[in-house]
């Protein structure tokens, strides 16, 4: 193999008499995602699959072919295993002494070099491969979190036109029915009169009161025998009309009392349905905009923002992991000026940030964004009421692949990204403090980026 081509038959036969062979049988794993490292291993016959868990599910990330060697991360680094390693028909594999293998990176500049350039190319491709299922996952949980969300003001809409269709058949019958009772001009003013006071804006009442009222319409529609006087009497309860409003009207109407008494609980009922299928096309364009603003769709890359507005759109787009448990509260510097961004990967940091806050309180608890000027920065504080983070774990939090989250729940590259955008990106800084009850991550970004105008 290359990696020993320099070595001396004597140093090569010695090195050999400090290999172990092993063979894998068919579908047996040398090593899983997470475990402690098995040493340098020299992959002679066969291959190995190699996958990753993401979502708990493994997906393949490649494969290793003989001849080849495997193993050299976990044993510099001295971190777990990053990935799961499978034979599908079994293999032969050399096994290299620990000390042995030190002893070669130290001495042997081929054995090292090749070593040290296969390690960068299979960490740059990893750490490519795992940004990918990562952007995959996070949009998912955007898109999952969006559809939930768009899928009750939808149902609402769909749920008004089908009553209105309906409402629309009945309207027709009691109109008729009306024309038929020869109901006097006076008395159908003094019902449109009613309808449009009905339509009016209705005081805020609690769900007691509302059903106290309509137990009273009911009741009323009955003792004239209305029909239906309970399907109709909802209508008219939340409405801005009494019932007391009714008795004028109602004895003008003369033969016209039941067909009237229905024309208006159908038409407030159906100005209603107009209200709440506007508010639902409403709240589905409001998301659909929040969701455009968020990506910085057919913009340019680079834009003057407001951060707040950033802050706010993630809060939408995320609301479906808060609204359960978690309060949000806004401690905005509304003087702040618009700084020149690149708006949607400054989103994804939010993101990251707000997804890590909720995760650390476990679906309960505050959320407290903060924002204020420090000299030439923009600060952004995003900050929880979770039992906090140890100062060993605070020192490796923006590390790349490094999570306290069980594999396959994390990638530990959500904070890798987010230095990545703040620092690299941005110029900014980015810092953690954290003690039980109070954990604050800082984001600084540069009001005017370097060599740039000034804002």
């Amino acid at each position: 193999m290359p990696l020993f081509a320099d070595l001396a038959p004597e140093r090569l036969d010695r090195l050999c008499s400090q290999l172990t062979e092993q063979r894998l049988a068919p579908g047996e794993v040398l090593v899983r995602e997470g475990d402690p490292g098995r040493g340098f291993c020299i992959l002679i016959e066969g291959s190995l699959q190699i996958t990753k868990l993401t979502n708990g599910v493994p997906v393949p990330a490649g494969r290793s072919e003989a001849p080849g060697f495997l193993g050299e991360l976990p044993l510099l680094s001295g971190t777990p295993t990053a990935v799961t390693l499978q034979t599908a028909d079994g293999c032969l594999l050399l096994r290299m002494a620990d000390d042995a293998f030190r002893e070669l990176i130290a001495t042997d500049t081929t054995f090292g070099h090749t070593i040290f350039q296969t390690l960068y190319r299979r960490v740059a491709g990893l750490e490519s491969f795992v940004r990918q299922r990562e952007k995959m996952a996070s949009l998912g949980t955007l898109a999952a979190g969006l559809a939930h969300k768009l899928n009750n003001p939808a149902a609402a809409v769909a749920r008004a036109t089908d009553r209105m269709h309906s409402l629309l058949g009945e309207l027709d019958a009691v109109t008729c029915a009306l024309h038929g009772a020869g109901v006097p001009e006076p008395a159908m003013d003094a019902l449109l009169s009613l309808r449009n006071a009905a339509a009016a804006a209705a005081p805020v009442r609690t769900p007691m009161q509302e059903s106290d009222r309509e137990e009273t319409f009911g009741d009323w529609l009955e003792q004239h025998r209305v029909p239906d006087p309970w399907r109709l009497a909802s209508a008219l309860a939340t409405s801005a009309i009494d019932v007391s409003d009714l008795e004028p009207v109602a004895a003008t109407l003369g033969a016209g009392l039941v067909p009237g008494m229905r024309w208006l609980c159908n038409t407030v009922e159906l100005a209603a349905l107009v209200d709440e299928a506007g508010r639902g096309a409403a709240r589905v364009s409001d998301l659909v905009a929040a969701m455009k603003s968020y990506s910085y769709m057919d913009q340019a890359l680079r834009q003057q923002v407001d951060v707040h507005a950033g802050i706010e759109d993630t809060l939408t787009i995320m609301r479906h992991k808060l609204k359960h448990g978690i309060a949000v509260v806004r401690r905005y510097d509304t003087s702040l000026p618009r700084i020149p961004v690149f708006g949607s990967e400054l989103n994804q940091v939010w993101t990251n940030l707000i997804d890590n806050a909720a995760d650390a309180m476990n679906g309960a608890g505050t959320l407290t964004v903060t924002t204020r000027r420090d000299g030439g920065y923009v600060v952004v504080e995003i900050g929880d009421d979770g039992p906090g983070i140890t100062p060993e774990v605070q020192a490796r939090l923006f590390e790349t692949f490094f999570t306290t989250k069980p594999p396959g729940k994390g990638t530990g590259l959500g904070l890798d990204i987010t230095w990545r955008i703040v620092v690299n990106r941005h110029g900014g800084g980015i810092r953690v403090e954290s003690k039980p009850g109070d954990t604050r991550f800082i984001v600084s970004l540069p009001i005017t980026p370097a060599g740039g105008p000034a804002g």
